[in-house]
């Protein structure tokens, strides 16, 4: 009997030039599967980043917002060569797309969104750069959208905030310590919180705070979307409410709903109150003092970004972050007369998709920021965890020999009760051309869904079918992509029990997806690399998010104790080394893993605890690691709730991070402008304390170069 569903005839046979594949499934099949606070097809406002000539200039840039407001309009941007030349130096450019009453085609945005900037340059110069076959806007990845209540409608361009320093600073903490800044990205990050004030709890260390989502203010013009609180913003609010922090954020709008997921700042415990806390929190109940030298920027995500945890769309709201970060750094810097302002950044997301080779969408635009920076003698650091999925089965590699009979058949396990769709990538090694292979899905009901050529001639490469059942729904997507002399094919499937139920949905169980070469085709000199997106359910969330995973028979999971199994089996497919997160691998990032004591009572002999991601030599390395579990019998760290004197625990190399980035920050306090220069080639690990690892350490690829002690206070209050 032919199950409840609505017949899919859409079949697009090529992806429109300036989006990818994600995009077209997004704003096509996928787009019924979305949760409704995340519908994007009916969002007036979606968030973009387009990729741009370098040359092209700063001032162009906002001249075509202005022109274009109701199309197109640009958040806080980073002014790289403040009083030098005027060009933006930099790839991409993070954008807001207005959506008119009318169904607009995105691509149509899209491609208009490319004239406008080629437009925009000098005659002679585009003339010259569109003969050699060049375009100004190469690629155009759309993402999440703004809700209409964060969106500011009449504003076209962000101002300067209105801020001043604390002119007693200085004499507070003496002339011999260099101001240095913190930033955290993350959710629910309470910043009015008493771990983040003076020794007097009357004054706040942070700075500047954006909430990308809050509820907009008509009259606050420093951000587009969103609401920003300055230190003098939130020290009225100390002021005035005192130790009802509860009253104090409904004042400020910081627990308004305005994406009908409720406000994380009303819950007892989040994972940006615990990062933030480990990263640059002193408490009085820990006997700290707190350092008032280390200033703070936060930027809170959106709760949106925390529903999809594939990391899908984040792209805009984490560059828009970390331009706002830059420039509000920048005016920290000139406004304490601190000559070369040192910044800490700690990240703590993942992303298990992507080449990982640093180089691609947001990591490469990450590296562009910290490159430009660095270059003005700016010490820029990017602190990011290496991932939980070690033991997962979310990484597979195919080196030539596993082409038994010209194919090679990859086990990939859907899960039933899944409510979100599923992604696989497909990467072929670089400047591989994969003339002569072809990728093909089979169902676990053995239905056979249209195979998909790879390494076309150019022209038609970016290509796309979709993936009917027999019943002719169509409960997924194949496509092939080159991006950066590699290519990818990305296989997406509708969940196995959508929401609502009468939406066609894959079929859970194993499905098997075959790479097949023909006779004449190349040989492989380096592996192809398969991995699977990030699907789980955070916490409270609910989204009925379930992961899928690489069913290899080969893969032992166990070893003979019975304990489960952190070695690779080497006749697997499966591989836990490569798991690393797909954020992580550029070289400016300093990707920290985390361990476990062997006892409470022990210091030495850290263990890597059992989900900590790792590298290899080709797919990125572990730069250090610190402490993610007390014991083995007692997961996580503790730190601070929501509220003040309020405490969690988490578990993750997502609370690894943060601890080195405290360290970090309290270091570059008083090192040397030496020590610093020459700590920049190791993304400054060389700075922090700890045991330094061989190179032919066992555990060197686990933990990385240094295995830095816990901070006691923290770790075992």
């Amino acid at each position: 009997m032919k199950p409840a569903g609505k017949k899919r005839a859409r079949f697009v046979t090529r992806i429109p030039q300036s989006l990818g594949p994600y995009e077209t499934w997004l704003f096509g099949a996928g787009r019924d599967y979305a949760p409704a606070s995340v519908d994007m097809y009916s969002r007036r406002y979606l968030t973009a980043i387009s990729e741009v000539e370098p040359s092209i200039e700063f001032s162009f840039i906002h001249q075509l917002a202005a022109r274009h407001s109701q199309r197109f309009r640009i958040p806080t941007l980073w002014k790289r060569n403040e009083g030098g030349n005027d060009q933006y130096g930099l790839r991409h450019i993070p954008f807001v797309i207005g959506r008119p009453k009318y169904k607009a085609n995105i691509a149509e945005r899209a491609e208009a969104l490319d004239r406008r900037l080629r437009e925009g340059v000098s005659p002679a110069k585009a003339k010259r750069h569109l003969r050699s076959g060049g375009a100004f806007c190469g690629r155009f990845r759309v993402g999440l959208p703004i809700g209409a209540e964060a969106m500011k409608d009449t504003l076209e361009r962000p101002t300067a905030p209105s801020w001043r320093p604390d002119g007693e600073l200085r004499a507070r903490i003496g002339r011999e310590k260099r101001i240095t800044v913190v930033a955290v990205i993350d959710d629910g990050l309470p910043f009015a919180h008493r771990n983040f004030r003076d020794a007097t709890g009357s004054r706040t260390r942070v700075e500047f705070c954006w909430l990308q989502s809050a509820k907009a203010v008509c009259d606050q013009t420093s951000v587009l979307f969103g609401r920003e609180f300055t230190r003098r913003d939130i020290d009225a609010c100390i002021s005035k409410f005192g130790g009802d922090e509860d009253e104090l954020y409904r004042h400020a709008g910081a627990t308004d709903d305005t994406e009908g997921l409720a406000s994380l700042l009303s819950r007892h415990a989040t994972h940006g109150a615990h990062v933030m806390d480990l990263a640059t929190g002193y408490a009085p109940e820990r006997q700290e003092t707190a350092a008032e030298e280390i200033r703070i920027v936060g930027v809170q995500l959106p709760n949106l970004l925390t529903i999809d945890t594939s990391g899908i769309g984040k792209d805009m709201y984490v560059l828009s972050a970390l331009h706002y970060i830059f420039d509000r750094a920048d005016l920290i810097a000139k406004g304490y007369g601190q000559d070369r302002l040192r910044l800490v950044i700690n990240f703590s997301y993942g992303y298990f998709g992507g080449p990982h080779d640093g180089m691609f969408d947001i990591e490469g635009a990450i590296t562009d920021l910290v490159r430009a920076r660095r270059s003005q003698g700016k010490p820029t650091a990017v602190v990011l965890p290496t991932g939980n999925s070690f033991l997962d089965g979310l990484h597979v590699s195919v080196p030539d020999e596993r082409f038994v009979r010209r194919s090679v058949v990859i086990p990939w396990r859907l899960q039933p009760n899944d409510r979100t769709p599923n992604y696989l990538e497909i990467w072929f090694p670089k400047q591989f051309k994969p003339l002569g292979y072809t990728v093909s899905v089979t169902d676990s009901s053995g239905v056979q869904f249209r195979a998909l050529r790879v390494g076309l001639a150019r022209g038609d490469e970016n290509r796309v079918v979709a993936l009917y059942d027999q019943h002719r729904c169509q409960v997924g997507q194949m496509s092939v992509d080159e991006r950066n002399g590699r290519w990818r094919v990305l296989v997406v499937t509708a969940p196995s029990e959508p929401y609502p139920g009468e939406l066609p949905a894959a079929r859970a169980g194993l499905w098997q997806i075959t790479i097949s070469r023909e006779p004449g085709a190349a040989r492989l000199e380096w592996p192809i690399h398969c991995w699977i997106q990030r699907d789980t359910d955070p916490i409270s969330v609910r989204s009925g998010a379930r992961q899928s995973y690489f069913d290899d028979p080969g893969n032992i999971r166990f070893d003979e104790r019975g304990a489960l199994m952190e070695r690779d089996t080497p006749t697997a497919l499966v591989r836990r080394f490569g798991s690393l997160n797909g954020l992580a691998t550029s070289e400016i990032a300093l990707a920290v893993a985390g361990f476990r004591r062997r006892s409470a009572a022990e210091e030495q002999g850290m263990v890597p605890s059992r989900y900590s991601c790792a590298g290899t030599q080709d797919l990125g390395r572990v730069s250090c690691s610190s402490l993610s579990d007390r014991t083995a019998a007692l997961p996580g760290t503790v730190a601070a709730g929501v509220r003040s004197g309020s405490r969690s625990i988490l578990q993750g190399t997502s609370v690894a991070a943060p601890l080195v980035a405290r360290r970090l920050a309290e270091v570059f306090v008083t090192a040397s402008n030496k020590q610093v220069e020459r700590a920049e080639a190791d993304n400054y690990v060389s700075l922090l304390p700890g045991p330094r690892l061989a190179e032919n350490d066992d555990q060197l690829v686990r933990l990385g170069k240094v295995a830095m002690p816990p901070h006691r206070q923290i770790v075992t209050s």
